[in-house]
């Protein structure tokens, strides 16, 4: 009685092993993983921090709009105005809407400084109630 388990416990092994041996791993270089995922997030992640509503600092009836669709609003005393926009990394960072030059920005979690004519001009996040 033991030969025939015996024959079934080798028997079980030898097809377990067949069967890991035709999975074929190929190695994967550290420089290969970093490099992607540098391109990735450059062009995945340039400009979200721009997503959402601003409103102008000392003009709260001007508010432009960036959406994730590389579209932007700008409403300016009730008239809305659709445009284009994109992000510029360079030396500075440069946020372009339309078909106008491409204007250098600073930006933190509640504020956004766009530098247009030798003057800064600031949008804050409006508050969440």
């Amino acid at each position: 009685m033991k030969r025939p388990q015996s024959i079934s416990v080798i028997f079980t092994i030898v097809i377990l092993a067949v069967a890991l041996m035709g999975f074929k791993t190929e190695p994967v270089l550290q420089s290969q993983t970093f490099e992607s995922k540098e391109n990735m997030s450059d062009q995945t992640v340039l400009g979200r921090e721009l997503f959402g509503m601003w409103v102008k600092k000392d003009d709260p009836k001007k508010i432009i709009l960036f959406r994730p669709n590389y579209t932007m609003a700008e409403k300016v005393k009730g008239k809305i105005e659709e445009y284009k926009w994109s992000v510029k990394k360079g030396e500075k960072l440069e946020v372009c809407i339309g078909d106008t030059d491409c204007i250098p920005y600073e930006i933190t979690d509640s504020t956004l400084s766009l530098f247009m004519n030798n003057e800064r001009v600031v949008y804050v996040k409006p508050r969440q109630e």
